[in-house]
This record gives structure tokens, sequence and C-alpha cells, in this order.
């Protein structure tokens, strides 16, 4: 049978071979023709879909971004992005659970690509005191030179500055006020040694800092790692924790397994911060089900759009199905339709998406100044800045994808009990 044009004002048909494996050129040709021929739906749904497409990829990106951010701030308050320990140190923190030439292993870890710099620290818990007052507290030696490049706490003092040299100490603000201290007084720290003998500290208070994270405002006291190493009777190259800071978190992902050894326990930010991940996987709950909200909309938007095509079009259906045409392949025709449709939304979603992460990541999104004490508090940056995710992104292209088909494919399944007599009918 050749090819047969019809042509009558809005009507518009082809009627093409049965063999579908030759006729599937020219249903492309024809689909695309009939999408065209009604711009004011084609652009309607194709933004629809764009939308959704924008939503879900565009809300993962800037929630990437945030939990980035977080993830980044809280390593640089106090933890890192990773932490080399002994082997049974993180379950059982005792002063003797120590790790050896901490200068060699340094070494190492700073010549790696993707590190930023490494530190040593060792820590104990023991009873700090000034006059009559006594509070328990966590004492952690540092290399000073290094935390005040790296950690973020450093730069949160109330009163003072950060630790100098030896002999001094740097306490948060809600310790101090626990125990009548200022700057410039004693603050006696007395603990257990590795050999179950007294270590005794005395220091002179040189600052205090306030987080927003009142565990560590009430409980951490800095000193410098060689007066700690004295008074807990540790070797000069002993401590209990290597701090990596890595260029990102994405690094650290990748340096974390690669840092462990023998007698030697690699922990990454996840390691760390379990109560981080804990609500990264609650938030990306309700993402997913934001999502697929998003999705039954348009999707419902689509089926309403394709049962309106079906009744317009049904005269031109009966022309196609008495020149020969099959039910089945009208129902392909508009499967194709869909398809391009489909695409259309795409490709207009994922342009805007491109150019607003774009943008957005450059010059971040401000957070609301009336959030400062409670962004503090979560490790919150105080600004956004989205990252592109690929992995929304192939969620939601095969997701809209398969929407489509099926809004389609829900009327489309009419046209099985459709009679061209009756079709050609409705015209009059």
């Amino acid at each position: 049978m050749s090819d047969i044009s019809l042509t009558d004002g809005t009507l518009t048909a082809v009627a093409i071979r049965p063999d579908i494996k030759r006729a599937t050129p020219e249903l492309w040709g024809v689909a695309w023709r009939n999408i065209t021929r009604t711009k004011r739906r084609t652009w309607l749904t194709a933004c629809g879909i764009a939308f959704a497409i924008l939503m879900m990829t565009f809300v993962r990106s800037l929630q990437v971004g945030a939990f980035i951010g977080a993830v980044d701030n809280s390593a640089r308050i106090m933890l890192g992005h990773i932490q080399l320990q002994h082997p049974v140190y993180e379950d059982d923190p005792a002063i003797e659970n120590s790790i050896h030439g901490i200068n060699d292993i340094i070494a190492d870890v700073e010549s790696r690509p993707g590190v930023e710099i490494v530190s040593a620290r060792a820590q104990s818990f023991a009873l700090t005191s000034s006059g009559e007052r006594s509070f328990g507290a966590q004492i952690i030696g540092v290399q000073y030179e290094k935390e005040a490049v790296w950690s973020s706490l450093t730069r949160m003092q109330v009163d003072g500055r950060y630790i100098e040299g030896p002999g001094e100490a740097f306490i948060g603000s809600a310790l101090a006020r626990n125990l009548g201290i200022t700057i410039g007084d004693e603050l006696v720290i007395l603990g257990t040694a590795v050999e179950g003998g007294v270590a005794a500290l005395v220091a002179d208070v040189v600052g205090t800092y306030t987080s927003g994270q009142p565990e560590l405002d009430r409980a951490i006291v800095q000193v410098p790692l060689q007066d700690f190493q004295v008074a807990w009777t540790l070797a000069p190259d002993e401590a209990h924790t290597v701090i990596v800071i890595a260029e990102s978190v994405a690094d650290s992902e990748e340096l974390a397994p690669q840092l462990g050894r023998a007698g030697l326990r690699s922990l990454n930010w996840r390691d760390l911060q379990p109560e981080m991940v804990q609500m990264m996987e609650m938030k990306l709950i309700g993402t997913y089900v934001l999502f697929i909200l998003v999705a039954i909309i348009v999707i419902f938007s689509v089926v309403n759009s394709f049962m309106m095509i079906i009744f317009e079009r049904t005269p031109e259906f009966g022309m196609l199905m008495a020149v020969g045409m099959r039910p089945h392949h009208i129902i392909i025709q508009l499967q194709i339709e869909a398809l391009l449709v489909c695409i259309l939304g795409i490709i207009l979603g994922l342009g805007i998406t491109a150019v607003g992460v774009g943008i957005l990541s450059e010059t971040g999104i401000a957070l609301p100044a009336q959030a400062g004490e409670l962004l503090k508090s979560m490790a919150m940056p105080e600004r956004m800045y989205p990252v592109f995710s690929f992995g929304a992104l192939f969620i939601a292209v095969p997701v809209m994808v398969l929407g489509t088909q099926l809004a389609a494919l829900i009327p489309g399944l009419r046209l099985r009990h459709m009679h061209a007599v009756d079709a050609l009918r409705s015209a009059e």
C-alpha cells in the first residue's frame, strides 16, 4: 500500500504500512509533525516535565551542597575529615591505646595528593580546677601551630587569643563560666598518666571560645601537645590521633581507605559523625517523597493532555484505520509523541538546572542571619553552595520517561476498541 496523505484544516493523517519495522522512521516523522501542530499544548506539557526535572535535580543539588558544607564545617571544627588511631582506641579510648612514630606518619600522609594539612593530638579525661571549683573535662594536647591553620574552633574565641606557646590553655566559655575563671588565671588539671600515676598540669588560660555546641563549650580544654606528653608521660613521638584535613570531602572519601595499615585504623567522616549520616539519610527520605509527589502531579497532567489529544483526533485515527493502519501502530505513534515531548521537557529542565546550579555554585545562597546560632549548632555554613547531583539526574530522567510513556499509554489503550466508522462519524 502506498503512503496516503490527507489534509483537511486541522485534520492531517498519514497512512503507514502495516509492517512496523519498515514504518518506524515514518512514525517518528509523523509524531514530530503532530506535536508541532499543537505547539501550545506541547510546550505546556514539556514545561511541566521540565519543572519536575528542575525540582528533582535542583533541590537535590541544593541538598548535596548543604550536606557537603555541613560535613566540611563540622570536620574543620574539631574532628577532621579522617582520623588515624590505634585499632581499638575508638571503642576503648584509654590513655595507653596510643600510636607511636607520629612524625613519620604525618610526613607520609602529607605527601599524598588531596591532603591539605595533618596534625597530631593526644587526649584524656581529667579534673580541671580553679580555686574551690572543679569540673571534669576532656584535655586535648594539640599541635597549636597547625590547629590555628585548619580548626575554625581557634577563631571562635570570645575573649583572649589562641595558644601560642607552652604553658597556655584554650577553654570553652561555658567551662570557664562554671569554674569562675577569666583570661590570665591559672587552670589546674589532674588526670591519670599511662603507668597509673598522677598527671598534673598547670596552664594559664589565654582564651575562651563559644562554638554554639554546648558539649564542646563546657567540656573541651586544649593545651600544647608537648605539655600533654610530659604530664601524661607519653613519648615525644606518641599521640592518640592523627587528624587529616583533606582538600575536599570527596578527596577524604578516596583517601581514608588508603591510609589504614597494620597497627593503624583509618576512620572517615562517616565513622566520626554518625549523627550527621543519620540526619542525611532522614533528609534523603523526605526528598524522595517530594520527588514522588512531583512525578505523580506531572504524570497526571500528561494523562490529561493525551486524553484530550485522543478525543480531538478521533476522526484522524478513524481515517488512519480506514486506510489500513492498525490500532497498535497508532498507539505506538502516540508513545513516540509522548517520548518526543518528554525529551523536549528533559532538555529544557536540564538547561535551566545547569545554568541555575552553575551560577549559584559560584555565588552561593545566603542563609538568614537570624538563624546564625542554629546554623552554628548544626555546623551549617553561612552560605549554601549547590553541587550538581548526577544521582538525582539519573533518577529523574528515567522516572519522567517511564512516567510519560505510562501516562500516554493509559488513554491510548482506548484505541484498541475503536472502530473506524464510529471514529469517522464523530467528526460530524
